[in-house]
């Protein structure tokens, strides 16, 4: 079976309503954290195929952060008028808008290999951007998921590399912990304090993608950018009232 990316973008929407639940809301079953794990490759993957695909690179920019400052201004406003120790710091489009600038600057790198100047300014320009990603939603992973996803766009040893580069990421620094401890405390360690290694799995997902738009209008083009704010605010909501 094979999807386009509206199909891969609904069922990415449900898994990341599923993760936000159990971010959220008490005693939700620990398994919506696991599915949620796989939300944020795939939507970097799918924001690396909008870069190629799209007409206007400065227009997809522009919607990432417009959006992103929805987000900022509507999360605020929303904490700030129904507080509550759950703070709202989600913003993926700060994250996804960056990712889209530093694969513009790789672009500008490849267009300029043969001026060292520009090149040497292009790099600089690609580090400070790695750098501002730190900061956002999706930090170090979101970054590495740029370059990658970016760099090894069609290539056969993609998959391979994510899965290599992901595990070592999340689990490298558990190792020397791993080593004479007890069964209990790296079960506890993998499959109840640190999930993230889980997002290897959404290399499944990606696989899937049959590299075909699907339905594409503006209906529902903005309604998964209104999704994430939405679904978001409505969970935070229920949350102050339970």
């Amino acid at each position: 079976m094979k999807l386009d990316s509206f199909k891969l973008k609904i069922l990415v929407m449900l898994l990341m309503i599923l993760d936000h639940v159990n971010a959220y809301l008490p005693n939700m079953p620990i398994w919506f954290n696991y599915l949620g794990r796989l939300v944020s490759p795939v939507f970097a993957f799918l924001v690396v195929e909008g870069f190629f695909y799209t007409s206007s690179k400065l227009k997809y920019i522009t919607r990432l952060f417009f959006w992103a400052l929805i987000m900022f201004v509507g999360s605020k406003t929303l904490c700030f008028i129904l507080p509550s120790n759950r703070v709202i710091h989600n913003n993926i489009f700060l994250s996804l808008g960056l990712s889209v600038v530093l694969m513009s600057i790789f672009t500008f790198i490849k267009c300029t290999k043969e001026n060292k100047k520009l090149m040497v300014l292009g790099v600089l320009l690609a580090t400070f951007i790695s750098y501002l990603m730190l900061y956002t939603e999706s930090s170090i992973f979101g970054v590495v998921m740029t370059y990658i996803f970016y760099y090894y766009r069609g290539k056969k040893s993609m998959p391979l590399v994510y899965v290599l580069v992901f595990l070592v990421l999340n689990l490298g620094p558990l190792i020397p912990q791993f080593i004479n401890s007890s069964p209990s405390f790296i079960y506890d360690n993998l499959f109840l304090l640190n999930t993230q290694w889980m997002m290897i799995f959404a290399i499944i997902l990606i696989l899937l993608y049959n590299g075909k738009r699907g339905i594409n209008t503006k209906l529902t083009k903005y309604m998964f950018y209104a999704f994430y704010p939405l679904h978001l605010w409505i969970i935070y909501i229920i949350s102050c009232y339970i």
